[in-house]
């Protein structure tokens, strides 16, 4: 019993301490054609883009948070053909839904010494025109280029593409970034 309550204590203190110091969760956005290394401040407060659903980073943004900066390159939907070809046991989706693919770059923005960690299985959703918000599709196999939980030194860039299951009628798609610890960025995919 002693030992519970020592560890219970010890994973409370160390909740606090990080919640206390925090990470740089400043939120930059580079819109399509600028210079992410012009030295010009870009970081956003609450009601600049990025920072919430209702205000997006635009379509081709790079969004720089936690220290990595995300973009997303293309969107496959509907992505059903490909699930289906890489594995006759993957999900297949209701009659008015279909698989999205979003394919993100994040590059680590830390020294060469410090690692980045992505899981985009808790960390990424989309959330459509309809206010649903969607979770990644975890278990699929046999289709090549999606994006895992990682990770990746300063400097190194990953990309893949992350699946969703959709409605067939939703549309304006917006990737949500949830860190464990800090503010979400809202970046439009379509």
């Amino acid at each position: 019993m002693r030992n519970k309550l020592q560890l219970a204590i010890g994973f409370l203190v160390i909740s606090l301490v990080m919640l206390a110091c925090g990470t740089s969760n400043d939120i930059q956005v580079n819109s399509p054609g600028s210079d992410s290394n012009d030295s010009a401040p870009k970081t956003t407060s609450t009601s600049q883009a990025g920072s919430a659903r209702s205000n997006p980073a635009p379509v081709g943004s790079e969004v720089v948070v936690d220290d990595m900066a995300f973009k997303v390159l293309t969107t496959i939907r509907p992505a059903d053909d490909l699930v289906s070809a890489g594995n006759m046991f993957n999900s297949t989706p209701e009659p008015d839904q279909e698989y999205v693919f979003v394919e993100v770059q994040v590059q680590c923005k830390k020294t060469i010494d410090e690692k980045c960690s992505l899981n985009p299985d808790f960390s990424i959703k989309i959330i459509g025109s309809d206010g649903v918000q969607y979770d990644p599709e975890m278990f699929i196999s046999g289709v090549d280029g999606l994006i895992s939980s990682t990770e990746f030194y300063g400097d190194a860039v990953i990309s893949g593409y992350i699946p969703f299951i959709v409605k067939e009628s939703d549309t304006g798609f917006v990737m949500v970034y949830e860190p464990l610890f800090g503010d979400s960025f809202y970046l439009s995919i379509q």
